[in-house]
């Protein structure tokens, strides 16, 4: 998001700064005038084009689009990829933000001085790729107009989930109708991107690469360490997407998450005497949260004629489970179901769009954890949404083979960051991916939010950039805001909501 083999080594490196080059040994990569290829997502206020600090460096590198054939006119793909790159580096480090985040942005925040999140690590070559198939490395023509023909609501029979799944079917092939050069869809998940990182070190002539991974980004950073053992430098996997675990344990770890997340709204909330469910007491939230889908419901089954104008339970439901993920803000969340609990639901709703980074998120998942043989199965729960049961459905249409998902035994030393509350990726997989890495010690920050490593001030950050620097692990300790368990150690229980710091 495996291809057995590298076919294509290309012959000379060309190393420069926007557009200079001399040759090395090894793969091209292409450097180019950094002016000509912004990144749309840059904020450009203040930022003279013509005048580009020499630390930045952008890049284009062709690589094998299917891995396991020799690469041709018919067989490659062109990524995007950009640099900070000091005068003296100690080393490179790899960075995957995760998803379908845009990697090659963070190159120009940090040469531009836009972001302190890299500080501590600006002697090293920092290389950000926007993985293949997003943004500036061939990116998929994914139709938001199909994606939007797929139902909102959960099937609840077997007629219902095989409509879905033919729905699901035909906005693939869309997808693949469109995307350039033919067959790309095919070819656009970590097996192929940790191939592409591979291409990437060999380029630059490093013997190893350390390497950041935030969320899905530690996915495709274990999946680069068992491919390319040899490789590994100092490794730091920060809110793991762990390999192996199956659908139904995500989807169980997910309820479990959101459950966690709801109980820390209700301790901002007995915390604050102006909350509006304050006087409820404990679990007020929760109850909140329980009524308004009760009430949605039913008013959806009571509704006869035109029901254009009612809210749907599908429509609310995902719209509440989003309300966790990233980085909650509570305050916002409360009024939010205030004003719900009123009958006005605008601000629940307002950010339920589709985007296009949702969407062509799908084909770079469905091609790890392909669910097309998937049965149907009836949903039980009173939680009503999590994300894993959406990537189920929406891959129920994937159309091809894709291998079952294995753990992956590293025994490299790695450091693990997990958050006690992360609606995205619950701690369970961090705890899950520790097994499988038996020489990495983990970091549990108590405290809300996804991917620790974007608060740059935590001692979570500290200890994590610590490590990228000197590949020595952390001491166990066990602090209010952050606990450090050592190789070979037991983790004790997630913490109690109610008693972590909001």
């Amino acid at each position: 998001m495996v291809s057995n083999l590298y076919l294509f080594i290309l012959s000379f490196l060309l190393l420069a700064t926007h557009g200079s080059s001399s040759p090395l040994c090894g793969n091209t990569i292409r450097w180019v005038n950094c002016s000509e290829h912004v990144p749309a997502s840059l904020k450009l206020t203040g930022v003279d084009l013509s005048d580009l600090p020499e630390s930045l460096h952008c890049g284009r590198a062709d690589v094998p689009m299917d891995y396991s054939k020799p690469m041709s006119r018919h067989n490659m793909i062109t990524l995007g990829l950009a640099m900070y790159r000091p005068k003296k580096p100690k080393g490179v480090l790899f960075v995957n933000p995760g998803g379908t985040d845009p990697g090659v942005v963070l190159a120009w925040q940090a040469a531009l001085n836009q972001t302190d999140m890299f500080s501590g690590l600006m002697d090293y070559d920092l290389m950000m790729l926007d993985v293949r198939g997003t943004y500036s490395s061939n990116p998929l023509n994914v139709s938001l107009d199909v994606f939007g023909s797929i139902p909102s609501a959960y099937p609840q029979n077997e007629s219902e989930f095989k409509a879905y799944r033919q729905a699901s079917r035909a906005m693939f092939q869309s997808w693949i109708d469109f995307s350039f050069p033919p067959g790309i869809v095919q070819f656009v998940g970590t097996r192929e991107v940790v191939h592409d990182y591979e291409q990437i070190r060999q380029a630059l002539g490093y013997d190893k690469i350390n390497f950041l991974g935030a969320s899905y980004g530690t996915y495709r950073a274990h999946q680069y360490a068992f491919t390319f053992p040899d490789r590994v430098g100092h490794f730091a996997l920060d809110a793991v997407v762990s390999h192996g675990r199956t659908l139904f344990d995500k989807a169980q770890d997910g309820i479990k998450a959101l459950n966690r997340a709801v109980l820390r709204a209700d301790a901002y909330c007995q915390k604050d005497e102006n909350c509006p469910f304050h006087k409820g007491g404990l679990g007020s939230v929760l109850r909140a949260f329980q009524r308004i889908i009760a009430d949605v419901k039913k008013a959806e089954s009571s509704c006869k004629g035109d029901c254009s104008s009612i809210v749907s339970t599908a429509a609310v439901q995902a719209s509440m489970s989003s309300l966790f993920q990233g980085q909650p803000d509570f305050g916002e969340i409360i009024n939010t179901l205030s004003s719900a609990m009123e009958g006005n639901f605008t601000s629940l709703l307002s950010g339920s769009a589709i985007s296009a980074e949702l969407a062509v998120a799908l084909p770079l998942e469905c091609g790890d954890v392909g669910t097309s043989s998937a049965p149907y199965v009836i949903d039980n729960s009173t939680i009503g949404m999590t994300q894993i049961w959406l990537l189920q459905l929406y891959c129920s249409g994937w159309p091809f083979h894709v291998s079952p998902e294995v753990e992956m035994p590293t025994p490299e030393r790695m450091l693990l960051v997990t958050s006690d509350f992360d609606d995205d990726s619950p701690t369970e997989w961090t705890t899950f991916a520790w097994g499988q890495i038996p020489n990495a010690a983990l970091v549990d920050r108590h405290g809300d939010g996804h991917v620790s490593f974007l608060d740059p001030s935590h001692r979570s950050t500290m200890i994590t950039k610590e490590f990228l620097r000197t590949g020595k692990l952390p001491p166990a300790q066990n602090e209010t805001l952050v606990s450090v368990y050592s190789p070979g150690t037991i983790r004790p229980p997630v913490s109690d909501p109610y008693l972590v710091p909001i």
